[in-house]
């Protein structure tokens, strides 16, 4: 189940790539102003992975141990997301910012806040199932 739990942390990091990415690849920034938010259920709808859906089911509609015990994690995960893609989206809105300096900082610090969380939310759920934290 921690397979899963991970696969969702993937959302995230995809995120943090293109944050790191952004001020070197500014052609990135559609794709980067394009992600959503979506649920750990909503995840799983939307992708074509059929273990999931299967382990998805509503005979088995619980959301896993290291998922539910990754919320926190997730939640400010959210938080730094959707305010890092404003800021960005902010900065670029009249094409690339005057400051480029400071949009790469803003990138990197988010990038850098996301990372740590993604860190410790992998640690969780990796280990949740065997008791280790």
């Amino acid at each position: 189940m921690s397979g899963l739990a991970n696969d969702y942390l993937n959302l995230f990091n995809e995120l943090v790539m293109m944050l790191e990415q952004i001020p070197r690849m500014p052609e990135l920034l559609q794709d980067l102003l394009a992600w959503k938010r979506v649920s750990y259920r909503e995840y799983f709808r939307i992708r074509s992975c059929r273990d999931a859906i299967a382990r998805l089911t509503p005979m088995n509609s619980s959301i896993p141990r290291s998922a539910a015990a990754s919320r926190p994690f997730i939640a400010e995960l959210d938080l730094i997301a959707l305010a890092s893609v404003a800021s960005v989206r902010r900065q670029f809105r009249d094409g690339t910012p005057k400051d480029m300096e400071r949009a790469a900082t803003t990138c990197q610090r988010a990038a850098e806040k996301m990372r740590i969380i993604l860190i410790r939310a992998s640690r969780l759920v990796n280990y949740a199932n065997t008791g280790e934290v």
